[in-house]
């Protein structure tokens, strides 16, 4: 027996504090519910947890900011919903105006409720924002410059690349058609050439109508014509040889595609150009008997001639820092015009939209008046541009937890200029149906962006609902790695609180046994 060192009280002890520190370690789980509370209690899984713990609020805030790109999209689409209302009933009105029982007075007043709405249309445009961010007015699209001040690039597929372009027209297109004899006069002046009883009647250019009268020249039907052609946006003019006085000469006219001045002798010829452009332009010219057809060179009373889309190649310039990809578009494109709208397409789904300040394209009816020839028709257009494209920068949706994973929106740019409709005019018949054709166009194409907004709402409400069901998942994992079971940590609680309780007791009788050395020394 030893008295100075009570070895059994040492071990006691210790045992004792190990309990003491296991107690406090489930006390403290049971108290707070984690099974880790600090890296000791599991540096591995704590390392884990931390990394789940960091993505679990990555993806809780990337839905959110799905959330709200989805109020972006709902902003913007909202806006539009309201504009191709307004589109519509400029196409109502512009139906309503090519009705012939309207004077022109009448067609003036609609004409100014079409300039209001495009006026608000803009308005519109300018003032459709997100959080002081403008949505319509391009600046969460690309951009696009020409080297052509009198080109302005309005629009671009999604297959359009970063980079320059070369665009330049290759190959005109035209039409040829046979026409039969006109009327010879012998070699007399134009001037002197009168209109007989047989050749008197109507003349109708595009729906309007000319009276051509018993004894008018035929210089004072080309004023009516002229005239008449002014009102359905058709330019009239004449063309003759040096003995035909008093006419316009083909010099005045360099535009006029697939016109040959060679075989002009004894002869003067009219001309009939549309100030339409491409497939979409028409000359149409009705006689009401086959003898005023015949003064104007004409086999049938009804002769209707339209454009034809041009051709054209796109290059990309050598100077462009990438690499020029064949699958994203086609050497040849096809080149489409209406209105001031000229759009270039290829097979690849590869498309420019340019709005242009003088006319790129005409159609050309020319016939001879006298003497023999055939006239021609087609279309001449000029377009040779070099376009920069630059991405100016999308609206990008961080929809992921990590760097990289966003989703890029582009809202083009929506206002009358782009949609074709800023020159919309109802004052003529003719001008009427292009309206309807250009509102037509302007309809189907904010019907694309809407259906593009909706794809991408579609899509942002897929990516918010797997992203909660990550989350939800990763968060279950997180528990099972961090969360205390609280019946198993309960028992282990009793087990040491019982072990604490009975250590504290032999701790005692532990102290008490030294107390036996002062008997014997008593004794």
């Amino acid at each position: 027996m030893r008295i100075n060192h009570n070895i059994s009280a040492l071990r006691a002890n210790n045992q004792l504090g190990r309990t003491n520190k296991q107690l406090d370690s489930s006390l403290e789980k049971l108290s707070s519910g984690f099974r880790i509370n600090k890296a000791a209690d599991d540096s591995a899984g704590m390392a884990i947890s931390e990394k789940m713990r960091t993505q679990i609020a990555g993806l809780n805030q990337a839905s959110r900011n799905a959330s709200d790109g989805i109020s972006v999209i709902q902003t913007a689409e909202g806006a539009l919903i309201e504009v191709e209302a307004m589109l519509q009933r400029m196409r109502e009105l512009s139906v309503q105006a090519a009705n012939g029982t309207y004077t022109t007075e009448d067609r003036k007043a609609i004409q100014t409720e079409i300039d209001q709405l495009n006026e608000e249309v803009q308005r519109i445009s300018d003032t459709t924002e997100f959080n002081t961010m403008k949505l319509l007015n391009g600046n969460i699209d690309r951009k696009s410059y020409s080297n052509d001040s009198k080109v302005n690039l309005v629009s671009l597929s999604d297959s359009v690349m970063v980079g320059d372009y070369s665009i330049k027209v290759t190959q005109d297109a035209r039409q040829a058609v046979a026409v039969g004899n006109a009327i010879d006069t012998g070699g007399a002046d134009v001037d002197a050439r009168t209109i007989t009883a047989n050749e008197a009647g109507t003349i109708t250019i595009n729906g309007e109508q000319v009276e051509v009268n018993e004894g008018d020249t035929l210089i004072e039907v080309y004023e009516k014509l002229r005239d008449a052609g002014s009102i359905v946006d058709v330019n009239v003019s004449t063309i003759a040889n040096q003995d035909a006085p008093d006419v316009d000469d083909i010099e005045a006219n360099p535009g006029l595609a697939g016109y040959t001045s060679s075989n002009m002798d004894n002869g003067a010829y009219i001309v009939f150009v549309s100030e339409k452009y491409g497939a979409n332009s028409k000359v149409e010219i009705n006689c009401d008997k086959p003898e005023l057809a015949s003064l104007l060179g004409l086999s049938t009373t009804t002769t209707t001639v339209k454009g034809v889309d041009a051709i054209a190649t796109i290059q990309r310039k050598d100077n462009d820092p990438l690499t020029s990809d064949p699958s994203i578009f086609e050497n040849t494109a096809t080149v489409s015009i209406k209105g001031n709208k000229v759009t270039v397409t290829d097979r690849n789904d590869f498309g420019m939209v340019f709005n242009i300040d003088v006319p790129a394209a005409k159609t050309v009816f020319t016939d001879k008046i006298i003497g023999g020839a055939d006239p021609t028709i087609g279309t001449s257009t000029d377009l040779d541009v070099t376009v920069s494209v630059l991405d100016a920068g999308p609206m990008d949706l961080q929809v992921g937890a990590n760097a990289g994973q966003i989703m890029s929106v582009r809202i083009p740019k929506v206002n009358p200029e782009t949609l074709g409709i800023d020159k919309v005019n109802v004052l003529t018949d003719a001008g009427s149906q292009e309206a309807i054709a250009l509102l037509d166009d302007a309809v189907n194409e904010v019907s694309a962006i809407r259906a593009k907004l909706g794809a991408y709402q579609n899509r942002l409400e897929h990516s918010i609902s797997n992203l909660d069901v990550t989350s939800e998942n990763m968060t279950e994992s997180l528990s099972r790695i961090e969360d205390v079971d609280m019946a198993e940590e309960m028992s282990t609680y009793t087990q040491k609180n019982v072990l604490a309780q009975a250590g504290t007791a032999m701790l005692a009788q532990a102290n008490q046994r030294p107390q036996t050395i002062l008997s014997l020394i008593q004794q």
